[in-house]
């Protein structure tokens, strides 16, 4: 079932409906209206059930790249990771070396070496080789002396 509303014109006969299962005409409505419509930006977007922040989300991004712009983003990261292997071999081999740094004495060092990389990416790796606090807590049962 589709969920429409309908945008009134200056007379009665001049309507428009709006599809809002639509994201891409639900947001070019959205930003439309806001700025051709006598009503306040609140008002819109309670009628659109969106915060004034993605109004303005919205809008910025339509002014930069017009229609185009206001088409769903595909989920995830932009780019491709930074870490090649020589870099992920480094990481493992600072953690074995001193395994007491956490992330981000690890990212200071790195930085010192002149490798640009994130927390996040060096905790990616170490999760990735399950080299984490969480998995060096709980020793599973099958390495337990019995």
């Amino acid at each position: 079932m589709e969920n429409i509303i309908i945008i009134q014109g200056e007379t009665p006969k001049r309507k428009f409906p709006v599809n809002l299962e639509d994201p891409l005409q639900k947001r070019y409505e959205f930003i439309r209206e806001g700025a051709l419509s006598k009503e306040s930006v609140a008002q819109i977007c309670k009628k659109y059930g969106l915060s004034r922040d993605m109004y303005y989300y919205y809008r910025n991004k339509f002014d930069e790249g017009g229609l185009i712009a206001l088409q769903e983003e595909k989920p995830g990261p932009r780019q491709p990771h930074k870490i090649n292997k020589e870099l992920e071999n480094r990481i493992i081999g600072l953690k074995f070396a001193e395994p007491e740094l956490n992330i981000y004495q690890l990212v200071h060092r790195l930085k010192s070496e002149g490798y640009d990389i994130s927390p996040r990416s060096i905790s990616r790796v170490l999760a990735e080789h399950e080299l984490t606090k969480k998995n060096c807590r709980a020793v599973p049962e099958r390495f337990l002396l019995k």
